[in-house]
């Protein structure tokens, strides 16, 4: 595993293998400073982004009133779910998905079947008339 030093406590850490390379904090905090960082450089190079977007939120969020109830109760909702409580909603959802994938599974399998002894029946039958 390879090691790498933080940039900003300048601890050695052990990278983590999705991120490899790529990765410049070791803990929540130092990620927190680098986000930070991040945000002051992005906003020094563009001055004017968030100028002149009021307007266009303001119209959207008269148009989708609820939005922001309906999105704090969803997340509320995640939120409260336990780690046992996420493994079932994931294994329903793969169990809907694989009810939802077998009928047109099955009717490709029943043809892959019903095609070969078609063919079979047809060479034993033109066989026998030969006779």
């Amino acid at each position: 595993m390879a090691k790498k030093k933080c940039l900003y406590c300048g601890r050695d850490f052990i990278v983590d293998p999705r991120i490899g390379q790529r990765q410049k904090a070791c803990t929540v905090q130092c990620q927190r400073l680098r986000k930070k960082e991040n945000n002051k450089t992005f906003s020094s190079k563009n001055l004017g982004y968030w100028r002149g977007r009021y307007e266009v939120v303001k119209e959207w969020r008269q148009k989708h009133p609820d939005y922001q109830r309906y999105w704090r109760k969803k997340r509320q909702q995640n939120v409260l779910l336990d780690r046992g409580e996420i493994q079932a909603e994931l294994l329903r959802k793969t169990i809907d998905s694989i009810e939802r994938n077998l009928i047109p599974l099955r009717k490709i399998q029943a043809e892959i079947i019903v095609k070969p002894a078609e063919i079979t029946t047809k060479r034993v039958f033109s066989s026998y008339q030969a006779l």
